[in-house]
């Protein structure tokens, strides 16, 4: 099969996997908390001002919430509608990528750092949890792509599309948008010693572009925030994450982006490692060095962030994947054996947490494939070569990326009470008036009712709102508050509950899965608020 061909089957491959996941439940807390924005900005009909359960928001620039709110207009309100804009625009990027690399590079290099990309643990990640990165990702990589098309062939065309690109990254995510690709592309051209394409005047074309696409932002921003608003997203949102300005501060180091990097890229990850070695040895060869010392210096710019989460880093994976291509070329068979030792790890891996982790008659089934696949991995052991390697490499993450659509994330998310509770209250009609959250809330819930689901604090509070038909939403130890106060209620349903976006290896292990799961219950009450006498029985339960 020829690079081409392993491309086009490679990218039919990923359409299936990103449409296996299209229709999932959409996970806490980022992607929830945007698809139930986008909802509401759809109903008010106002695309200049956010709001967040009502109250105004100032955080995400609002290209997402547009494009979700699009969607939902165009089709229909529901979980592959709001995923539909960002999937498209990842892709989008592949194609980006391509033609970025076919600038300076073969054909061969050029398919080897779409399928790094494309098929990469990142790339199924930001097409599942969508959030704004997905987009930005995109839209940096179109950015990329015809700047330095702009700066190696002068077309004119590419100068409009690189303002647009540049507008979009801008509306997606902030100032980082410009940063990224400033970085890249004027690192590139002062190696190389073009200053005149960097202080080129047509750059003002670019500019003026952007600005005018971030005009309805901006407007929208002043009138809701007022000057603040404005300086919020021209520096506190992104630069006052590293002068301490920003409200968003962990304890997490500089080098906390050097352990996520790895992962995000694998199954290339032993590629990675050899492009950095060749290039830091100097043996880099001719053509750009965009990918190298954009894809550095952006890294090293978000890791002096005081706030680190691993989505940041998404929009310098283009790149790195670009290093990883060139990391491919004339390697010894050492390498390419460690590549298929990685792989038949990871499929066992699959193997284990789909047959084991999550048993089931699908479960099963991706187990013994992926135990298939890993034998068919080491089968090329002995006699280890490039191309059947990267063919090897593509089928095991397509592989891997069809059993975590199509069996490990839904079984995952059968522990995310919220979404199962907010889908309950909006297939029975319930409204703000009749479901309440007792000490238990989430931005899935919002997103499944359709609307924000009032909070209670205590049984104190609860007893103000209690009457025939209200619903709330708890958990077991509120029930029994509940139920001592003297209230005669019914419980409907309940659901087993957990962080699905964060488990860990007591989760995987189904002997100690009880230890870090929950469970949620709602309950409807058929009778009146109790006696007086009863009310001095009401307890506060924390």
């Amino acid at each position: 099969m020829g690079g081409d061909a392993l491309l086009r089957w490679s990218l039919a491959g990923l359409v299936a996997v990103v449409l296996a996941g299209l229709g999932l439940d959409l996970m806490e807390v980022d992607a929830a908390q945007y698809a139930a924005m986008a909802e509401d900005m759809l109903e008010r009909g106002d695309l200049l001002h956010l709001y967040f359960r009502g109250e105004d928001y100032l955080d995400k620039p609002p290209l997402l919430f547009w494009s979700a709110a699009a969607s939902h207009a165009l089709f229909c309100v529901s979980d592959w509608s709001y995923r539909l804009p960002s999937v498209l625009a990842a892709f989008l990027g592949l194609l980006a990528l391509h033609r970025f690399t076919l600038l300076h590079h073969d054909r061969t290099t050029a398919a080897h750092a779409v399928l790094v990309m494309g098929c990469s643990a990142a790339f199924v990640l930001m097409t599942n949890d969508v959030r704004t990165d997905t987009l930005l990702t995109a839209a940096v990589m179109v950015t990329l792509w015809t700047g330095s098309l702009w700066m190696e062939q002068r077309r004119r065309w590419a100068l409009v599309a690189c303002g647009v690109a540049l507008g979009a990254g801008m509306l997606a995510k902030g100032p980082i948008a410009a940063v990224a690709p400033a970085l890249a592309l004027g690192l590139d051209a002062a190696w190389r010693r073009r200053w005149r394409r960097v202080l080129d005047p047509a750059w003002l074309l670019v500019a003026a572009i952007a600005g005018v696409l971030l005009l309805p932002m901006l407007i929208g921003l002043h009138e809701q925030h007022g000057t603040h608003g404005i300086r919020f997203y021209f520096w506190e949102q992104s630069f006052g994450r590293i002068t301490g300005e920003n409200r968003w501060k962990d304890d997490s180091t500089p080098l906390y982006f050097l352990h996520e990097l790895p992962w995000l890229l694998l199954p290339w990850t032993p590629f990675l490692v050899a492009g950095l070695l060749r290039a830091f040895r100097g043996r880099w060869g001719g053509g750009e060095r965009i990918s190298l010392l954009g894809g550095l210096s952006v890294l090293l710019a978000l890791s002096l962030s005081r706030f680190k989460l691993p989505h940041y880093i998404y929009i310098t994976l283009p790149l790195f994947a670009v290093v990883t291509a060139k990391g491919m070329r004339d390697l010894g068979p050492a390498w390419w054996r460690v590549q298929l030792a990685l792989l038949s790890v990871l499929l066992t891996a699959v193997a284990a947490v789909c047959g084991w982790s999550f048993p089931s008659p699908v479960g099963t089934a991706f187990a013994a494939l992926a135990g298939l696949g890993a034998a068919w991995v080491l089968w090329g052991w002995r006699r280890p070569a490039p191309h059947p390697t990267v063919v090897r490499s593509v089928v095991a993450v397509l592989l891997c990326g069809l059993a975590l659509n199509l069996h490990v994330y839904p079984s995952l998310l059968a522990f995310q009470a919220n979404a199962h509770a907010g889908r309950w209250a909006r297939t029975h009609g319930l409204g703000p008036d009749s479901f309440f959250g007792l000490q238990v809330a989430g931005t899935a819930l919002d997103r499944y009712t359709g609307f924000a689901v009032p909070w209670l604090s205590n049984v104190e509070e609860a007893a103000r709102v209690i009457a025939p038909g209200v619903h709330i939403f708890t958990d077991p130890d509120h029930e029994t508050a509940l139920r001592d106060a003297g209230y005669p209620v019914t419980r409907v349903a309940s659901w087993p509950d957990t962080r699905v976006q964060v488990i860990g290896p007591e989760f995987l292990l189904p002997s100690r899965r009880h230890l870090v799961v929950e469970q949620r219950v709602l309950l409807r009450f058929a009778a009146p608020v109790p006696a007086p006498d009863r009310q001095a029985s009401l307890v506060a339960v924390p």
